[in-house]
């Protein structure tokens, strides 16, 4: 509902201190003139219509907006503001005395759409559960998959812990057996009936009224039954399906994370209310069943049936839970610590599970080495599942991945997915420290879950695979990633207040993961290796089984670092980096032998309005650990011991200068951020970037990898953020034919890529194609598409030099692609192509061809057994050029027709991702769009990132206008709410890049001989 809102100014002399009456001397009594007794009906009667249209407004769901003319002193204006609107809203005659001395007027605006008030849904605190007792049996044996339901049973011990007359639990989606709720006291004494309950669908809450207040301390327990649908819908108990020997086979599986427990039974389903919980699985004997912990025992019932009873999970929270019935297959190891663990697969693939499994049992060790915390369950299960919303979930003692996540077939999976896979692999066993046995109190401090996997998924990836550079690929990964989405008015701090789930869903982004990730990476730096992981083990073992703030954390590592006299105080630092958003641009200015370093906000549009949803009590300044090497030292190999802080109190800092090279040298340069540790951009004077050019031209060696990438990074966007001017951007680029490490290639491609993007419409992207050309023909004759006997990075690489070629359609690219496709095609049984160039060259190839390339691509597709085969067939298939070709896809997607529902917003993202199908993709998308929000946006991620991916390149006053035309004709985006005010803003800075540098783009290329 749009709302209109009810503005009170100044009434000037008519408020509740004027005085209506005579001047003149009264006897007694109290007296007015006529006239004046006229004025005061008028003025009567006007009050009672302004307060009727206030309380009329109000109660209509309008905004109230108050403005006092005059306070008083004893007052702010933003205490008699919420008065006189709180009043307002409750329709309170005392709203004519609010403003003091000034009184008011009414007037009414047209506001633009806004999204309705997201009602508070946290749980009341008066009861702690204690202990739960689940039995959960899905019914999917009739082959009828619209028809399957699942029922079951809880008990739940609760004490109490305030005086209450109820018991609220959460539920969403399952219809109670009637009769079947119970309520009582657990050993001696009487407790209060039920009464009555009902359930509150908005906050999803079971509410039983009682007939009389519980006791403090004393233990209670509530009971019911239950059934619910068993829908391919992706969340709570779901129903996923594989094809196997031509049959059809159903699989009951679960994704809880973050508020879905609710649909699978009632509960007390926030993450800091831990219980311990016995869970029985019903099952058919035909079937097997997987939970939490191992089975305790199997117990036969009628009409074949078993029940599975568990063994008693640990305390632990809701969202962590996890039920699987199926019948897939097993392959086991046991660790050094004798902890068993699973790799579960559909039958057939377990062969693609040992690589993970492998890889699950190193790092599982290393981290309990490295935490100095035993994984606390006696075994760890892995299960590959065919739909799956996410990556993976770390559900305790059973994780679930989607198969693309956790499958790797050697010959057929390329370098990238092996990777994948450890990293993914890596990311849920951090988890079971950082999430499991130590829980956020609340969904705001997420990325005390996230933003720790996506660090620690890192170190145990290294441990196994040190010639693979993690420590390097993060900064391109994650951190320069992070930077794009950070630097907008629209971001969110990492810890943000949230309530409702869809605003839960919501903050599941990169703010969450990658900048949590990197300012752990910066605090790692800062505080030094070994104080870092001692601090972290005591606040692990701290807070072990419990539920924790950020706080706890920064209590936890201050006191490591002051036991081994370092002066740190951890919260003022970090809070800094935590609750406020954005990041700072550093910029370094030489004085002599000192250097000047200023920081100020970094925005990718500053002249972008910022809608205030969150502010900074620290006025956009940050504490900054500053390092920075020189031509004269070249040492980018630093440690805690040479960060130089910036206070988050200054806006300039003086250092002395170190190893500075001689004012007098031209070709002297300093780098800032050495080995960009630091969650911060950095500017130089024009002679530095000048010399740090001229140095990348000459020997680009010289400078490590990293600072390589950082850069280009740091460059290209200074000119987004108006700071640097875009020649300086270009040059960077100049010297990349020669370039051949993965870090910084993969930093240019993601500019290169933004470019393509702003020029594709352009009349300038002609001369820019032929700039393109230049850079990659060498590199394309040296590389080939030959990957035989390449290393993991050196895969990469060639990955990224073929890609660039084919994009820009150089022919002998697009020759190689087209002839290794059509040997594909004409022996299907045998695949010519190397799996590290495969996804490019069934694009091109697609691309370049017509219907019978992408039939045959299709019927692959329907055929592979390999997960990531299916991905790059479904990227290669939305590089057709014909338009009805891909509309036919798309809709194949949308209708899950041999396309799985969490592969359809992939899709629609892998068109858009080509210039000649971006306005074709966001028609398709409006066009659908009641479709794609109720049916697929389940996903975490998916969702808001198909949002993003489809109106990135939006760079015209026409886009922009169609993107502010269907925000307004919706009403609720749900979880994509960020989503979509993100775009426009990106819309809009697009806009004004294009408009400024397009010119500028053109005359450097015709400097050059591009035209």
């Amino acid at each position: 509902m749009n709302s209109e809102p009810i503005e009170f100014t100044d009434m000037g002399k008519y408020n509740s201190h004027t005085d209506l009456t005579s001047n003149k001397s009264t006897k007694g009594g109290f007296f007015v003139s006529t006239a004046k007794a006229f004025i005061l009906v008028l003025l009567a009667i006007l009050i009672a219509v302004v307060i009727g249209l206030i309380v009329h407004f109000a109660g209509s769901g309008k905004e109230v907006v108050c403005k006092c003319s005059e306070v008083p002193a004893s007052s702010s204006i933003a205490d008699r503001l919420t008065e006189c609107k709180t009043l307002a809203v409750q329709g309170n005659m005392d709203i004519c005395t609010a403003c003091s001395k000034g009184g008011m007027t009414m007037s009414t605006t047209t506001a633009p759409p806004t999204t309705p008030t997201k009602p508070d849904v946290r749980l009341p605190r008066h009861l702690q559960p204690i202990f739960y007792e689940v039995e959960l049996q899905p019914h999917m044996y009739n082959d009828q998959p619209k028809t399957f339901t699942f029922d079951g049973s809880v008990r739940i011990q609760i004490r109490c812990v305030e005086a209450s007359n109820n018991v609220t639990l959460q539920i969403n989606k399952l219809n109670i057996t009637r009769g079947s709720l119970l309520f009582g006291r657990e050993g001696a004494g009487s407790a209060p009936n039920i009464k009555s309950w009902e359930e509150d669908t908005t906050r999803q809450f079971l509410i039983i009224h009682l007939d009389g207040d519980l006791t403090v301390g004393a233990t209670y327990f509530v009971q019911m039954e239950f059934a619910g649908p068993l829908k391919d819908d992706l969340a709570g108990l779901y129903l996923s399906k594989y094809d196997y020997n031509n049959e059809t086979r159903y699989v009951a599986t679960t994704q809880l994370q973050p508020t879905d427990a609710r649909r699978v039974f009632p509960c007390f389903d926030e993450p800091a209310i831990k219980a311990r919980f016995n869970i029985t699985l019903v099952r058919k004997s035909n079937k097997k069943t997987i939970s939490n912990m191992p089975i305790a025992q199997s117990i036969p019932r009628a009409d074949d049936w078993v029940a599975d009873v568990y063994y008693t999970t640990p305390k632990m929270s809701t969202y962590l839970l996890a039920f699987i019935v199926c019948d897939f297959e097993v392959i086991t190891e046991t660790t050094q610590n004798n902890i068993e663990y699973g790799a579960w697969a559909t039958p057939g693939k377990t062969d693609q599970a040992t690589y993970a499994l492998d890889t699950g049992v190193k790092i599982l060790t290393y981290f309990e080495e490295y935490f100095n915390i035993s994984f606390p369950l006696p075994k760890q299960d892995m299960v590959a599942m065919p739909d799956f919303s996410a990556g993976a979930m770390e559900n305790w003692g059973l994780i679930i991945y989607r198969e693309t996540a956790m499958l790797y077939k050697p010959g057929v999976s390329s370098e990238g997915n092996k990777q994948r896979v450890a990293v993914v692999v890596s990311h849920e066993l951090a988890h079971q420290w950082f999430g499991n046995l130590v829980t956020p109190s609340w969904w705001d401090d997420l990325w005390l879950n996230e933003g720790f996997a996506s660090f620690v998924e890192y170190m145990g990836v290294d441990y196994c695979h040190p010639d693979w550079k993690m420590f390097e690929q993060f900064v391109v990964e994650d951190l320069q990633d992070v930077f794009d989405f950070d630097g907008l008015t629209t971001s969110h701090p990492v810890y943000v207040p949230v309530g409702h789930p869809d605003e839960i869903n919501e903050i599941f982004d990169r703010v969450s993961y990658a900048k949590g990730a990197s300012i752990i990476r910066m605090m790692r730096f800062f505080l030094g290796e070994d104080t870092f992981r001692l601090g972290l083990t005591k606040y692990l073992k701290r807070k072990e089984y419990d539920a924790a703030f950020h706080d706890d954390l920064w209590q936890a590592l201050t006191e490591q670092a002051q036991s081994e006299g370092k002066s740190i105080d951890v919260k003022s630092i970090m809070d800094t980096w935590t609750l406020q958003m954005n990041y700072p641009t550093v910029t370094i200015t030489r004085e002599g032998n000192n250097l000047r370093l200023t920081q100020k906000r970094y925005l990718r549009d500053p002249s972008a309005v910022d809608p205030m949803k969150y502010t900074s009590d620290f006025g956009y300044k940050w504490e900054i650990p500053f390092t920075y090497t020189t031509s004269i030292a070249k040492h980018f190999n630093k440690s805690d011991a040479d960060v130089k802080w910036i206070r988050k109190t200054e806006t300039e800092t003086a250092i002395v200068g170190e190893g500075l090279p001689p004012i007098t040298d031209g070709d002297g340069w300093i780098i800032g951020n050495v080995q960009q540790y630091g969650f911060y951009r950095v500017n130089y004077e024009s002679s530095n970037w000048l010399a740090l050019i001229k140095q990348l031209n000459t020997d680009h060696k010289v400078i490590s990898a990293i600072n390589r990438a950082q850069i280009i990074n740091d460059a290209w966007n200074l000119v987004t953020s108006g700071d640097l001017d875009i020649t300086i951007a270009l040059k960077t680029l100049e010297y990349l034919n020669k370039e051949e490490d993965y870090v910084p290639r993969e930093a240019a491609r993601i500019q290169i890529a933004f470019v393509e993007r702003m020029l594709s419409k352009s009349p300038v992207y002609g001369a820019w194609k032929k700039f393109m050309l230049s850079r990659i023909q060498e590199p394309f004759s040296r590389w080939t598409m030959n990957n035989t006997g390449a290393s993991h990075l050196d895969s990469y690489v060639r990955s990224l030099v073929v890609s660039t070629a084919c994009d820009y359609d150089l022919p002998a690219c697009i020759s190689d692609a087209k002839s290794l496709f059509k040997q594909w095609m004409d022996n299907p049984s045998n695949n010519p192509i190397n799996p590290g160039i495969k996804t490019k060259v069934y694009c091109t190839a697609i691309k370049y061809g017509g219907v019978a390339e992408w039939d045959f691509a299709f019927e692959q597709f329907k055929t592979a057994e390999v997960a990531a085969e299916k991905v790059r067939l479904l990227q290669g298939m939305a590089c057709s050029q014909e338009l009805w070709i891909l509309r036919r896809y798309l809709l194949k997607a949308i209708r899950k027709e041999d396309i799985r529902k969490q592969d359809t917003l992939s899709v629609i993202i892998y068109v858009s991702t080509h210039a000649y199908a971006r306005s074709f993709t966001w028609d398709f998308v409006r066009e659908h769009w009641n479709t794609i929000k109720e049916d697929f946006a389940v996903s975490l991620f998916a969702f808001s990132n198909m949002i993003g991916r489809v109106t990135r390149a939006f760079n015209t006053e026409f886009e922009l206008q169609q993107l502010e035309e269907f925000m307004k004709s919706q009403s609720d985006f749900g979880s994509g709410e960020r989503a979509f005010t993100q775009a426009l803003e990106k819309a809009k800075t697009n806009i004004k890049w294009i408009n400024q540098h397009e010119k500028t783009i053109e005359n450097w290329l015709a400097g050059l001989r591009y035209d």
